[in-house]
């Protein structure tokens, strides 16, 4: 399948007000597991290396797809646990992901060198939880993981492996912050969840306003809202741009653009210029690399809710 999808990146009001930049057109193919009949697609390097896993009701089979190739390679699960799921990859071919526990205690996180050596890993402060998102060139890792207290309860983390420190992400009275994306300076993009009345910029959002963010590399956050709507970064290059997607009710739609930093940011996208994988109910970007190559999930709710199927939307 193939459309074209022109992107702008937004008009971002509120506490300033940002250029309109134009980028490229888009060209959309499916990417499957060749023996598992659903796929998730959860990072990109910027050599076109895609990492994800394939799966069905009983297995968790992790993979790299070169997309410069168009092969897959199969990769071993860590041994003793009872999935493997793959979710970020850096350019050296690092990949970081989590293994579920074979007793059922929970889940950790992992980091698997070119050489096939899996370090598991888990936050000091998570009983049973912690899910890495993205590695970058040095190697640091973003996550997020759930501590001790109400289950809905999430925080955001940036792991380094060399000193094995975590430095947790605060976004404010959050109840649910969740970092993805890391890009080689250090930049980490997410998203957070809030009571209306703890929102950290004005948004009509009702009752659990969601924005994305960006983490600066001091610690600052700038707040982001596409189209008013609940708003998930998922992937940050090293240029700066972003891709995530909104939820207009209608579905999940993608998007990318380029935010200059204020602490609040609602930009608006033409409907016509979203991400939207046609036949599919929710497309979903999850990385992109610094040619604004896409790539993500896309899903269709009528014919198998809980399938999903990888994406990669090229430039053109």
């Amino acid at each position: 399948m193939k459309k074209k999808n022109r992107l702008l990146a937004a008009l971002a009001v509120g506490l300033l007000v940002a250029p309109m930049v134009a980028l490229a057109d888009y060209d959309f193919q499916l990417l499957n597991h060749p023996g598992k009949p659903g796929t998730q697609v959860l990072g990109v390097n910027h050599h076109g290396d895609v990492v994800g896993h394939g799966f069905d009701d009983t297995d968790v089979s992790p993979f790299v797809f070169a997309l410069k190739k168009g092969t897959f390679t199969l990769v071993t699960p860590a041994l003793g646990y009872a999935g493997t799921h793959g979710l970020g990859i850096n350019d050296a071919g690092v990949i970081a992901g989590s293994v579920n526990h074979s007793d059922g205690s929970g889940r950790s996180g992992y980091i698997r060198s070119t050489d096939g050596t899996y370090t598991v890993f888990s936050h000091p402060d998570a009983p049973s939880f912690t899910l890495p998102r993205g590695i970058n060139s040095p190697g640091l890792i973003s996550g997020y993981y759930q501590p001790a207290g109400p289950p809905w309860t999430l925080v955001g983390f940036i792991y380094n492996p060399k000193t094995e420190t975590f430095t947790d992400i605060d976004t404010g009275p959050s109840f649910q912050t969740i970092a993805h994306g890391i890009n080689a300076k250090g930049q980490v993009v997410g998203s957070s969840f809030f009571f209306s009345e703890d929102a950290p910029c004005p948004s009509a959002q009702e009752p659990f306003p969601r924005f994305g963010w960006l983490r600066a590399t001091d610690g600052s956050v700038t707040y982001i809202e596409v189209n008013g709507h609940s708003t998930a970064v998922r992937g940050i290059n090293d240029l700066g741009y972003i891709a995530g997607f909104i939820n207009d009710g209608t579905g999940l739609k993608g998007f990318v653009i380029k935010p200059t930093g204020a602490p609040c940011e609602s930009h608006i996208v033409a409907a016509s210029d979203l991400l939207d994988f046609p036949g599919y109910d929710d497309t979903i970007p999850e990385g992109i690399t610094n040619t604004g190559v896409v790539v993500g999930n896309a899903r269709s709710l009528e014919s198998c809710p809980e399938c999903l199927h990888g994406f990669i939307a090229t430039p053109q």
